[in-house]
């Protein structure tokens, strides 16, 4: 499709430049907290604010609406997969529609005033063939993908920077190898991925791994189980920065459902690798802290992570 290859190609390389730029602003803080406070929050400092910026200034969202952005976006992911209260799914469901009307009314302006960013790459796809992709169309895809885009890679930034420093050795090996970042990259999402498990609907009967499935069966596909399956990766409960096939694994999805971001989600977890082993390479972790997850069934990334040095 050619919104896929506007993505996955010209749009990344030009948003490279912005990620490094925003990484390194972002490193900057982390680190100046950590030296004043003795540890810092990789998850608040860096994790949570950089998939953000990034993906909005893809879509192109206006800087000055990103807190706004980011405060109506961080309680979807329990309204969602969680369990809220009934006051809580009120109030989320206010800010979602809110969100929602953001999106429509962003797109129309978009349509008036086309601009270098995704919306208007889509937006032009459908003025050339209205058939092809509609304003409706658009603005789903811009809704999505403006949560998609950024709370799973947080979640991947904070689940790679911690399976990387519980085991010092595996640090050090970067330091020494930094050859093996993409291969590190690519192991994070297998070994321990933000997106553990998504939901489907079957639209006819089917038989799947020996199981009769009926029209309408809901299944709960578990990612993070195909890729810890020994019958496709040897030793899979081992964390292997050497993995030769890490890149099978499921974690993007597969055919027509793969992940739109998937190469911009392992460039900006490439980058936050590369600035924190070259200005932060005796960073570690925090003694004795207690992780804790969102309390859902699809997406898995710590709260909090605290690091020091």
């Amino acid at each position: 499709m050619q919104n896929m290859k506007s993505f996955s190609a010209r749009r990344l390389a030009a948003l490279e430049p912005t990620v490094r730029d925003r990484c390194s602003e972002l490193v900057d803080r982390l680190l100046a907290r950590i030296d004043a406070e003795g540890s810092a929050d990789l998850v608040e400092e860096l994790a949570f604010p950089l998939p953000a910026v990034v993906v909005f200034a893809l879509i192109g969202f206006p800087d000055g609406d990103t807190e706004r952005l980011k405060d109506w976006c961080t309680d979807r992911m329990s309204f969602s997969w969680g369990r809220p209260s009934t006051s809580a799914q009120a109030r989320i469901a206010e800010q979602l529609a809110a969100y929602w009307l953001y999106c429509e009314t962003f797109v129309h302006a978009r349509l008036a005033d086309l601009r270098d960013d995704f919306t208007s790459d889509l937006l032009r796809v459908h003025l050339h063939d209205h058939e092809a992709v509609s304003v409706d169309e658009i603005v789903n895809v811009t809704y999505g993908l403006s949560f998609a885009g950024h709370e799973t890679t947080t979640g991947l930034i904070g689940n790679a920077v911690h399976r990387l420093l519980e085991v010092p050795d595996r640090w050090s090996q970067l330091r020494a190898e930094p050859s093996l970042l993409p291969t590190a990259v690519e192991e994070v999402l297998r070994y321990d991925t933000s997106v553990v498990a998504w939901r489907r609907i079957t639209t006819r009967a089917v038989e799947l791994g020996g199981a009769r499935l009926p029209e309408g069966a809901k299944l709960l596909l578990m990612l993070a189980a195909a890729n810890r399956d020994p019958e496709r990766f040897p030793d899979p409960d081992i964390f292997d920065l050497q993995r030769h096939d890490a890149r099978a694994h499921l974690s993007f999805g597969k055919g027509i459902h793969f992940c739109l971001g998937a190469a911009l989600a392992r460039l900006e977890l490439l980058v936050v690798l590369e600035q924190l082993l070259e200005r932060a390479p005796d960073l570690r972790l925090v003694e004795g802290q207690l992780l804790s997850f969102p309390p859902n069934v699809a997406f898995r990334g710590p709260q909090t992570l605290a690091v020091t040095r």
